[in-house]
């Protein structure tokens, strides 16, 4: 009989990380380029943030709860909550942080994790 190679713990997270940053911004570039076309203002760039930081969570949250196969529900929040860390601290260096929008944006990601996470364990396919 064959062992199975045990996985670290971390590689859903970083796993989870990667393709959820990679989606955001790719439909952050992509969401750019349309605003940039259509000749729209740069105060409206939330239009496009907003639901790149949403899919991004959930996919984070997915792709971890797939890898881990329990616990969906904690494996999204945490993963949400690790996404949105990152995304807090650049808004602060680049001071473009306003003070109503970080409980929105914690809540925003941590849902959308938790939901992938969720997602992602009740999958079908591996």
């Amino acid at each position: 009989m064959r062992k199975r190679r045990s996985n670290s713990r971390f590689l859903p997270f970083g796993a989870g990380l990667a393709a959820g940053y990679l989606l955001t911004a790719g439909t952050a570039a992509a969401g750019a380029l349309i605003m940039w076309l259509l000749g729209a203002d740069g105060g409206l760039s939330w239009i496009v943030a907003v639901p790149a930081a949403a899919m991004g969570s959930f996919l984070c949250g997915r792709t971890a709860g797939k890898m881990r196969r329990r616990g969906g529900l904690k494996t999204g929040v945490v993963c949400g909550i690790m996404y949105c860390i990152p995304l807090i601290l650049m808004a602060l260096i680049f001071g473009t942080m306003q003070g109503a929008l970080l409980p929105v944006k914690l809540a925003l990601c941590v849902g959308f994790g938790a939901a992938g996470g969720v997602s992602g364990v009740n999958s079908q396919d591996k």
